[in-house]
């Protein structure tokens, strides 16, 4: 968007300025605001948004979840973003408490990150609080209870596992509602409370890309080292696959250091993209794959991944895992596997020998699931559970 086009603040809005290391700083004019006794205004509310991950160092599972869920608020209301780790939340947050920008907010949305909380963001919260302020904190998943997904074998390690749920459960205490990506990870957290707010990952617009009829490459986007979200299986279930006679080729989506960390089985490849850069690759795409392996954790989590393939308008070929398999089930958009890598490879060689009438049939059912589960709606539903009604035409974004 060009500088001409972007919406003007209004008044009382915040600017946003950079660092020398280019980290958000918070700013503001308290000058320029409105000097109210009750600034909050229900028909221009403003929220703050305050990520535990940073926003300006690229797109990877969390933050193409938070920067989605933020376009989206700002087509709704104002909003102020303080986002970063620890350390460069503690002085954003406390200038931001200093400004007294607190007087004009309307409420704050929290996406938490797999790192513990700081005492600055319980301090800040319970501040916001005690102001009146409702807060949504969203918790995005819980490693630290899974020790086949957390290994606690550091001193730094042990003490997160052991400190994860008291933290936790802290940062509940300041908010006034929580919210998780699904009732598995809800009841892992807060057993069986009630109030917790079932927030799954958003899709974008689906991408309206074509599939030629000749395609025959699998998409797989994230971290291929290892098996943790099933890259080492996968390899294994290509290559079974072609050994069996398939054509089918994969393409692997990866961020630097997360390729496989062996020689890569003859038909894979791995590609720089991030965002509507992977639209360029649909066209040879006959599949997208999640391949996660099936475990507790996995059964109960929901990959940021699976909502971003459904706006891809492909088939999906997904494990097994409880979740993920009934978003795909619901949408009947593809085929749900077994974990095995053999169990893979049937998979693989299935959806290859479907006609190619099936195979559009199926990725047209994942873009129109795709649709009715957009960032927007997302974001409806943050708004809806800080009690600020239906949303507002659009106002100003600021980065704070």
């Amino acid at each position: 968007m060009s500088a001409s086009s972007r919406p003007k603040p209004r008044s009382g809005t915040s600017t946003g300025c950079r660092s020398p290391a280019g980290s958000s700083i918070a700013t503001s004019r308290p000058s320029e605001r409105e000097p109210p006794e009750d600034a909050r205004r229900v028909d221009h509310p403003r929220v703050l948004l305050l990520s535990m991950y940073p926003l300006d160092q690229g797109l990877w599972g969390p933050t193409v979840r938070i920067t989605h869920l933020r376009d989206a608020l700002a087509r709704r209301v104002a909003i102020d973003v303080v986002d970063g780790y620890r350390a460069r939340r503690r002085g954003a947050l406390a200038r931001y408490a200093l400004s007294g920008q607190m007087r004009v907010l309307d409420g704050i949305y929290v996406e938490t990150s797999t790192a513990l909380p700081s005492e600055t963001d319980v301090a800040f919260l319970a501040l916001a609080r005690a102001l009146g302020v409702p807060i949504l904190t969203y918790f995005r998943d819980a490693y630290q209870l899974f020790p086949e997904y957390y290994s606690a074998d550091t001193p730094r390690r042990w003490l997160s596992a052991r400190a994860f749920l008291p933290a936790v459960r802290t940062l509940a205490s300041v908010s006034s509602r929580v919210a998780v990506p699904s009732n598995g990870l809800g009841r892992a957290i807060f057993g069986e409370r009630r109030d917790v707010l079932t927030l799954p990952p958003g899709s974008p617009p689906p991408a309206g890309v074509a599939m030629r009829e000749d395609a025959d490459q699998l998409l797989f986007i994230g971290n291929a080292r290892g098996d943790a979200a099933g890259g080492r299986r996968l390899l294994d279930a290509v290559s079974l696959a072609r050994e069996a006679g398939s054509s089918v080729e994969l393409t692997l989506v990866c961020r630097v250091g997360e390729e496989p960390d062996c020689e890569l089985p003859a038909g894979v490849r791995v590609v720089r993209a991030e965002g509507t850069q992977v639209h360029a690759l649909l066209p040879n795409v006959m599949a997208t794959i999640i391949p996660r392996p099936k475990n507790r954790y996995n059964d109960l989590a929901l990959p940021v991944k699976l909502f971003d393939y459904l706006s891809f308008g492909r088939p999906l070929i997904v494990t097994n895992c409880d979740e993920t398999a009934r978003v795909v089930r619901d949408a009947r958009c593809g085929l749900v596997v077994g974990d095995a890598p053999a169990e893979i490879a049937d998979g693989i060689r299935e959806l290859g020998d479907r006609p190619f009438a099936t195979r559009r049939r199926l990725g047209d059912a994942a873009a129109r699931s795709a649709i009715g589960q957009s960032w927007e709606a997302r974001a409806s539903q943050v708004l809806d559970a800080l009690g600020l009604g239906p949303p507002t035409d659009r106002t100003a974004t600021t980065a704070a």
